[in-house]
């Protein structure tokens, strides 16, 4: 059993906070684990950030479900980063998609930032939190340093 001084809500002020209902933090950490809140592509005051979108002069040189998993995968980092950890000590994710269809692209990105990926699990969802939003994804990892 773990006691209440174990516990530690996470947050950082270099990526979006969500607000729905009052803000959230970005996860807990829980002794040497970092159990991260899901994260979407969104400032959670304008919607989806300019990064997270194809450029609309340029829309066949990417896809926006490969920026916002870039842009999401980009947040984590900073996150595990700032609480003892990194991409590299993930033990495990649930990755929620609008469109089943957008998994290829997703994995692609997916791939590049893991050298080994974690377990995962990838769950078709009929909508997320803010519209256009494609992907959804929460973490757990353990602290390895802090």
């Amino acid at each position: 059993m773990t006691s209440d001084s174990e516990i530690r809500v996470i947050s950082s002020g270099k990526i979006p906070q969500p607000v729905v209902g009052g803000p959230h933090p970005h996860g807990l950490r829980v002794g040497n684990l970092l159990f991260l809140s899901g994260q979407l592509a969104s400032d959670f005051k304008n919607g989806i950030p300019k990064e997270a979108r194809r450029d609309p002069n340029f829309p066949y040189y990417t896809s926006d479900i490969k920026l916002q998993t870039k842009y999401i995968l980009e947040n984590f980092k900073t996150l595990l980063e700032e609480n003892g950890s990194s991409l590299d000590h993930v033990v495990k994710a649930q990755v929620f998609l609008v469109n089943l269809n957008d998994f290829a692209g997703f994995d692609e990105v997916w791939k590049q930032y893991f050298r080994r990926p974690p377990p995962r699990s990838t769950v078709g969802v009929a909508g997320l939190l803010v519209p256009g939003c494609l992907v959804e994804i929460d973490l757990t990892a353990v602290v390895t340093g802090k």
